[in-house]
């Protein structure tokens, strides 16, 4: 069943991933016998549970020395590379990353493969839908309205005050992004800060507007000094 929008909406055009990642979600959940879907995302146990696909880790550099994931339509398996292991976040995106494939893409080829690097603006079409599914998967949108209700009661904000000032180019607005809402968002659903600006550069406040919640001008300050190999960057929160 669809979820109720309050504070937040997929973009246009975005919406249908959105909603068949809730879909998987929401089949899992059910599956566990889950009142809630738990977080972070347990993406692995998921796939290899509740979803049914064949999953594991084995040396992928038969595919390519930079391939960390591939995901094996026709055969129903995700396979990915041990050397993933050395960071939680991009492990976890991989994982996420595959199954979008198996989701989305299965009439489109029967094997995918991924390397390292991955974009918030990735230029091919299914890796960039990929991408969204994990984005989406990874930090489902009721949850991510929940943590952000969290933030605003911390700081003592109106919610819908506070969706509309992050949209905004501002040194205030870009503050709010660095001290208190994506460390937030990437300590509580972890993942990287590539993976929480994809999710929040494919989101918008349920007003007036197209523009998303992240302004484009804080992504690259954001993403700056990220290793894309490694993704270890992290947003640290003020003490």
């Amino acid at each position: 069943m669809p979820f109720q929008y309050r504070i937040f909406e997929p973009r246009r055009g975005l919406r249908e991933i959105d909603q068949r990642a809730w879909r998987c979600l929401e089949r899992c959940r059910k599956r566990q016998k889950l009142d809630s879907i738990p977080l972070p995302v347990p993406v692995e146990n998921w796939i290899e549970g509740p979803l049914g696909i064949r999953f594991g880790f084995t040396d992928l550099s038969h595919l390519g020395k930079d391939v960390l994931g591939a995901a094996y339509v026709r055969a129903n398996e995700i396979m990915i590379d041990p050397k993933s292991l050395s960071n939680e976040a991009r492990c976890r995106f991989t994982c996420a990353h595959e199954l979008g494939h198996m989701v989305l893409h299965a009439k489109v080829a029967e094997e995918f493969r991924d390397m390292f690097d991955y974009s918030y603006e990735e230029r091919n079409q299914y890796e960039r839908e990929a991408n969204q599914f994990a984005a989406s998967f990874l930090m489902p949108l009721p949850l991510v309205e929940v943590e952000f209700l969290a933030i605003c009661r911390e700081l003592g904000l109106d919610p819908a005050k506070l969706a509309a000032d992050l949209m905004f180019e501002s040194p205030e607005s870009e503050q709010l992004w660095r001290t208190d809402v994506l460390p937030a968002f990437t300590k509580r659903f972890e993942v990287s800060a590539t993976a929480a600006v994809i999710r929040f550069r494919s989101i918008q406040p349920r007003i007036s507007t197209r523009r998303p919640v992240l302004p484009r001008a804080f992504v690259e300050r954001f993403l700056e000094g990220v290793d894309a190999r490694q993704q270890e960057f992290r947003f640290h929160r003020h003490a």
